[in-house]
């Protein structure tokens, strides 16, 4: 598939289903944390019920401890199976934790990354390798959505762009993740 059939796809998936798992790699990275947030908080902006599952005993890295994650999931829910599962930031299916019920009794799997070595473990997967950052593909499919980009959202793209980018340091900041920045503090992410 195209990165545009791959997006319209994302879409659909989005737009047909109303029950969500957010989740991402075990030992999270703010890339992970602030694509598993903001998609989070956009799904749930449109209508849909949401939880954010995050695999491992290991404590959440305490710097990103200002992200609102405190319902973030350890284990996964008990009704994990009655959920598309939406994995970001995600390369393996194996990041998802040792129970492999979570991917294999998902009714659905979306899998959005920017990781050239990502498996393509979803039913519906947009991978787009040149990006500088899973949250920078997460704004394009919230564009795309009609997602208004609030602070609660702006801020945890903001987080993943900055991680992944060495703030703004590596080579991977590309002109787009520059304009994303602005157009992220502009909606009210604390760049500070």
């Amino acid at each position: 598939m195209s990165p545009t059939s791959d997006m319209q796809a994302v879409l659909a998936a989005i737009r047909g289903h109303d029950r969500f798992l957010v989740a991402s790699h075990e030992n999270p990275d703010g890339d992970a944390l602030g694509s598993l947030l903001a998609t989070h908080v956009a799904l749930r902006q449109l209508g849909k019920d949401s939880e954010m599952f995050v695999p491992g005993p290991a404590p959440l890295p305490g710097e990103y401890t200002f992200l609102a994650l405190d319902g973030v999931h350890r284990e996964p829910p008990a009704d994990h199976a009655e959920r598309v599962l939406f994995a970001v930031d995600c390369a393996k299916e194996e990041r998802l934790g040792p129970d492999p019920s979570v991917l294999e009794r998902a009714p659905l799997t979306i899998d959005v990354d920017h990781h050239h070595d990502n498996t393509r473990f979803g039913d519906v997967n947009l991978i787009v390798s040149d990006a500088s950052s899973t949250g920078e593909i997460m704004a394009d499919v919230f564009r795309e959505l009609g997602v208004e980009i609030t602070p609660e959202i702006a801020e945890p793209l903001y987080v993943a762009l900055v991680t992944d980018t060495g703030r703004f340091q590596y080579a991977n900041t590309s002109p787009k993740a520059l304009r994303l920045a602005a157009d992220l503090i502009e909606a009210g992410a604390d760049w500070h």
